[in-house]
């Protein structure tokens, strides 16, 4: 008897399972409606860049000025946080990691720096990458002409 019970309720959960599935033949089927939000999906506003891709896109550049030096250390690379606008102009550089002393120099230098536009499918969007701003030691530098 418990073996028919349960019988018995296995094809009731069956039914009602095909039941809640069951489609009206006169809806669209469920591909026609994972097709047309693709087909119209939001364009991206903004897109995430390696750094060495992006680079090679940097058409102005800016030197940045060296510090007045303060017996500090004056070589090594800051990394900067950049947005980069849909024209190619920096919109935002904001300081990651490097030596203290060159933040406000590399930052100041990186906002004057341009891009040429990023376009997907031929419109242009703004770019979220990362730039590393590379001081060499001063005196490889600053003394282009010293005697030999």
């Amino acid at each position: 008897m418990s073996l028919k019970i349960t019988a018995c309720v296995f094809v009731m959960v069956m039914l009602m399972a095909a039941n809640a599935f069951a489609q009206d033949p006169g809806t669209k089927s469920d591909k026609t409606a994972q097709e047309a939000p693709a087909a119209q999906a939001p364009k991206p506003h903004r897109v995430r860049v390696k750094e060495d891709v992006q680079k090679a896109k940097l058409i102005h550049m800016v030197y940045p000025v060296y510090p007045p030096a303060n017996n500090k250390r004056m070589d090594g690379t800051v990394v900067l946080h950049v947005i980069i606008g849909k024209d190619g102009a920096v919109k935002s550089a904001r300081y990651v990691s490097g030596p203290a002393n060159l933040r406000d120099s590399a930052v100041n230098a990186a906002q004057q720096w341009r891009y040429k536009p990023t376009l997907i499918n031929g419109v242009p969007v703004e770019v979220d990458t990362t730039v590393s701003v590379v001081f060499p030691p001063l005196t490889k530098v600053a003394r282009p002409f010293a005697n030999k």
